[in-house]
């Protein structure tokens, strides 16, 4: 039985060039869990751990059940917005992971009491929820994630040139690379903001 990978399903999403482009981001379903403060914090941290614990009981744990089909976990992605960009603290932040296009409300509310019932872990401040975010535009950013600005400026650049603006101040990242393994300049990161024509 062939394998569900969003990343191959919507390739011009995870595979993005290393060029601002324009792209339609198609609706989405996700598990989500938002925050507020540094990345490097315990809440981010424990918000990833259980977003990754629950799309691997999906995916090892409900083999039988009529919905399944085989599929991929999705990468980490998280929506960051920041009023004091140089304060860490105050940064607002949506991690999540994309979740296989048959999962329903209810296979979610049982992921939870498993999870619950296996590893002890409350996840009721979970959302799922179809996300549609239409057009943006985005690229492949290759090195630290502090060295994202230099990524971002061209992203704005390319707005000006076709006559765009930004939709909202908030933007989103794809981790393609695993930190823990990968060096700070090697590291691979979808960069993605919404945009509208300028009227």
């Amino acid at each position: 039985m062939e394998v569900y990978d969003v990343k191959k399903e919507l390739k011009q999403l995870y595979h993005t060039p290393k060029e601002p482009t324009l792209v339609e981001v198609p609706s989405l379903s996700y598990l989500i869990i938002d925050g507020e403060g540094d990345p490097s914090g315990q809440a981010y941290t424990e918000a990833v751990q259980l977003l990754f614990s629950m799309s691997y009981t999906l995916k090892m744990g409900f083999r039988e059940h009529s919905l399944y089909k085989p599929f991929t976990v999705a990468p980490l992605e998280c929506v960051w917005d920041a009023v004091e960009v140089e304060n860490r603290d105050t940064w607002i932040w949506s991690a999540m992971i994309a979740q296989p296009y048959w999962v329903t409300e209810e296979l979610v509310g049982q992921i939870r009491e498993q999870v619950a019932f296996k590893k002890g872990l409350s996840s009721s401040h979970v959302r799922f929820a179809t996300l549609v975010e239409g057009m943006c535009v985005t690229m492949l950013h290759i090195g630290s994630y502090q060295d994202e600005d230099a990524s971002f400026a061209r992203m704005e650049r390319f707005c000006s040139e076709h006559q765009l603006n930004r939709s909202s101040t908030s933007h989103r990242e794809i981790y393609l690379s695993n930190p823990k393994k990968t060096e700070a300049d090697q590291l691979k990161t979808v960069l993605r903001f919404t945009v509208k024509p300028i009227s």
